[in-house]
């Protein structure tokens, strides 16, 4: 006659089965859950970097505002604020060139508990656009 013990599982074997599949399957739902989070902060970081784009390309084809103030965009949650600065340069020969502009596209927003921030630039040149 065999006894119950040369068959099936014991208590602790099938608790210890139990904790390491539990451990897996928490882990994988923790790693699906970090991807949706990452997924959806980069869309938005996306989403963000192409409203910069659009202000600097408006804003760079518009007359240089006089005086230089910051100019306050909101749009959603995320605010955007454009700064022209004179740029004081000087060509290889010594001689200040003078009418060109930095156009900065600074963008602040919160992604969950976090303060997001971002920022894109250009150079302009107005008297290309706006002969005299």
């Amino acid at each position: 006659m065999k006894t119950a013990r040369g068959f099936g599982f014991t208590l602790l074997e099938t608790l210890l089965a139990l904790m390491v599949f539990s451990v897996a399957v928490v882990s994988l739902v923790e790693a699906v859950h970090e991807m949706g989070e990452h997924t959806l902060l980069r869309r938005r970081e996306a989403a963000v970097q192409e409203r910069m784009r659009s202000l600097l390309v408006q804003y760079s084809r518009l007359p240089v505002p006089d005086p230089l103030a910051a100019i306050e965009v909101k749009d959603r949650d995320a605010t955007y604020t454009v700064q022209h600065t004179l740029l004081e340069l000087r060509n290889k020969d010594g001689i200040p060139v003078t009418g060109l502009y930095e156009v900065r596209v600074t963008a602040a927003w919160k992604e969950g508990r976090l303060q997001q921030h971002a920022s894109a630039e250009t150079w302009i040149y107005p008297p290309l656009f706006f002969p005299r």
